[in-house]
């Protein structure tokens, strides 16, 4: 199938609208619409209903949906793969959560690059479920991700405990109320969830939901609030003075999450993977 079919397809999910997925791709509107025409006919089925002003996917086109993104990505994998230079001899690509990206895993990447200068990068940010079927369909080599999922075709390695202790910049503010005012809520992922409706079903609606701890932490440093957030990063920011107001607060309950390293056993790249773990578990 032409990639570009997928392209389209997908940009118009993304869009809900004919027009504007043109726009975004650079073709005419009737370009789009003969595009997604070709698909519906090789697939035979119907993948949007059409409304003014009001595309919907059909539960096709919804089951279209991971098998187009994963083949756009085999195929940008394999260009990329093709043309990298005689002295790129392989590529790897590395995937994490967005707050683990943040939170620790950015600065790996220029670490593996130092140890491995003829490696080829390809970093990507997704959600843990994503990640997991990416690497369980060669999309990806290597997740990082918060708890190990058992699947037989996967090797699990440890990178450690991230601690969350509860942070705050607001003056005087106690363990009872700090969930109370000007909270903000860092998801760190279900059991980290199922951990805060249990220990804190009385907190007050969050002033800012996020899955990013540096956003958490850039809003506590201009206004006064609280977050869950990584101790490190907490210690660091006191340390530094970047956010000269940060202290834990006293007697709240802090809580600790397995970071995995997940990569198939019979991955190509196995050699390779075993040598960059200490980078990745430092």
């Amino acid at each position: 199938m032409d990639i570009e079919l997928l392209k389209t397809f997908l940009e118009v999910k993304n869009t809900r609208h004919f027009g504007k997925a043109a726009d975004n791709l650079y073709i005419t509107q009737a370009a789009v619409s003969a595009r997604v025409k070709q698909m519906e006919e090789y697939f035979g089925v119907q993948l949007f209903i059409r409304k003014r002003n009001n595309i919907q996917l059909t539960a096709e086109g919804e089951r279209l949906i991971t098998h187009a993104e994963t083949m756009l990505l085999a195929w940008s994998r394999a260009r990329q793969d093709v043309a990298l230079k005689v002295e790129q001899k392989d590529q790897l690509g590395i995937g994490a959560t967005a707050g683990l990206w943040n939170y620790a895993y950015q600065d790996k990447l220029a670490a593996i690059y130092r140890a491995f200068p003829q490696l080829s990068l390809r970093s990507e940010v997704h959600g843990a479920d994503d990640l997991l079927r990416m690497v369980m369909e060669r999309a990806l080599d290597v997740a990082i991700v918060f708890d190990a999922p058992s699947v037989p075709e996967l090797t699990v390695a440890s990178a450690g405990k991230l601690k969350l202790v509860l942070a705050t910049t607001i003056p005087d503010v106690n363990a009872k109320n700090a969930l109370k005012e000007n909270y903000i809520y860092v998801d760190w992922g279900t059991a980290f969830n199922m951990f805060h409706a249990k220990r804190f079903s009385e907190a007050a609606p969050a002033i800012l939901y996020t899955t990013m701890a540096s956003i958490a932490e850039a809003f506590m440093a201009e206004s006064p609030a609280s977050a869950f957030l990584p101790l490190t990063m907490v210690e660091a920011g006191i340390e530094s003075g970047a956010v000269p107001a940060m202290r834990m607060v006293d007697a709240a309950p802090s809580f600790g999450r397995e970071v995995c390293i997940i990569y198939r056993s019979n991955n190509e790249r196995l050699d390779l993977i075993e040598q960059l773990l200490p980078i990745l578990q430092s």
